[in-house]
């Protein structure tokens, strides 16, 4: 997943399993059970909330979010902002990411006149739309400082909860080597 750093988890199962191959693979939002539910990857780290349904996870660790926002926007300059401020604004991401926003008295009022929430699949894309003034993105910390560019800024978002990344692993798959993966992250992650 964008922002999350699998590099101590993947050497300590090296470090425990040093015949073992292992491949990292790029995930996205959208695909980060899916993967996981067709057998494409054993475990992966997943930003939640996500369907669990055939899953098992792992909580790993937790992350503030940020308001990402145009580097002109009204809100810029202010040290954090709360949900609330936000309403208005178009949010350029899946609404169920972000359920303090999409809950707000306000948005539900407004859900049947809102514009549709332009399509884009990345964050890079939805990064060119935030600094083209098209909307607003809640994301995850680690997130922003990764795709860090002069155009878009980002601001604390004060009142809702981290962005927690877990581990999911196949509930229907039960594997020694997935527990010794998990007992692993979970080790070099809490370090």
């Amino acid at each position: 997943m964008p922002g999350v750093t699998v590099t101590a988890a993947v050497r300590a199962m090296a470090a425990r399993h040093p015949d073992l191959a292992l491949d990292v693979v790029r995930t996205s939002w959208d695909e980060q059970t899916r993967v996981v539910l067709d057998g494409r990857v054993d475990v992966c780290f997943v930003r939640m909330p996500v369907d669990r349904q055939g899953l098992r996870l792992r909580p790993m660790f937790a992350e503030p979010r940020v308001a990402v926002l145009p580097a002109d926007h009204r809100l810029a300059g202010k040290a954090s902002v709360g949900i609330a401020e936000l309403a208005a604004e178009q949010l350029l991401q899946d609404p169920d990411a972000v359920p303090e926003w999409r809950d707000l008295p306000e948005r539900l009022a407004e859900q049947r006149h809102s514009r549709p929430r332009l399509v884009a699949n990345t964050v890079e894309e939805k990064l060119e739309y935030v600094a083209a003034g098209e909307g607003i993105l809640v994301l995850p910390v680690s997130v922003v400082t990764f795709y860090t560019r002069p155009d878009v800024v980002h601001v604390p978002i004060e009142d809702i909860a981290d962005s927690q990344v877990c581990l999911a692993w196949s509930a229907g798959r039960p594997s020694q080597l997935v527990r010794d993966f998990v007992e692993s992250a979970a080790a070099a992650l809490a370090g």
